[in-house]
């Protein structure tokens, strides 16, 4: 028995839980295609190095790709701002079934970790749509699952900005987890949240 959550862009299985077998890898999330970019505007000035050279697959034991957009409230927020701390970030997208069904617990290990120094963050790079998440829809979202943890967006845009293409594309699917050590770099990434592998690793990220 399976269930598949689709793109709203076409047919396309991204999200997909097998209820007779578990999950054992990013892959069986489901896989994802990205035909082109769709950035948003201001994405050059977000991303001065150049969006190409910013949107390359991450890897474990690299340094972690910053993130750069606006928060629930509309002021900036990127991801290197946490650097110092662990990090817990969620890259999600709204029409994502297992996104939603995430968040709850998210914001479950931000309320429990936070208060020891992991710093959460959700990255929502798409709407209901498919489209680039505005302010609104950033609000939408944490009032819907009762988020205090910040909410941000991609200022780089959608299929092939800077979340989509180096964490999703990383892992193959919605919702991405990363976490990020002190030094910020990347130690864990996978598709799917799989709470006792994220609280373990959480758990000794803080102990260092």
């Amino acid at each position: 028995m399976s269930l598949i959550s689709l793109s709203p862009r076409g047919l396309w299985p991204v999200c997909l839980l097998t209820a007779l077998l578990p999950v054992t890898t990013a892959s069986a999330q489901g896989a994802r295609s990205c035909p082109g970019p769709q950035a948003a505007t201001g994405a050059e000035e977000a991303y001065p190095e150049g969006l190409a050279a910013a949107a390359r697959p991450q890897q474990v034991g690299q340094p972690a790709t910053d993130i750069h957009g606006i928060d629930a409230g509309g002021a900036g927020i990127n991801l290197a701002r946490f650097k110092g701390k662990v990090i817990l970030l969620d890259v999600s997208a709204m029409w994502c079934a297992f996104c939603k069904q995430d968040a709850g617990p998210i914001q479950y290990l931000y309320q429990t970790y936070g208060p020891k120094g992991l710093a959460v963050l959700t990255c929502l790079t798409e709407d209901v749509n498919g489209a680039a998440v505005g302010q609104s829809g950033l609000q939408q979202w944490s009032s819907t699952y009762h988020l205090t943890l910040p909410v941000m967006n991609d200022a780089s845009g959608t299929w092939n900005g800077v979340a989509e293409s180096v964490y999703v594309q990383a892992t193959g699917g919605f919702p991405t987890l990363v976490l990020i050590d002190k030094a910020f770099n990347v130690q864990y990434l996978r598709g799917g949240l799989v709470m006792p592998e994220v609280t373990a690793m959480i758990e000794k990220l803080l102990a260092q």
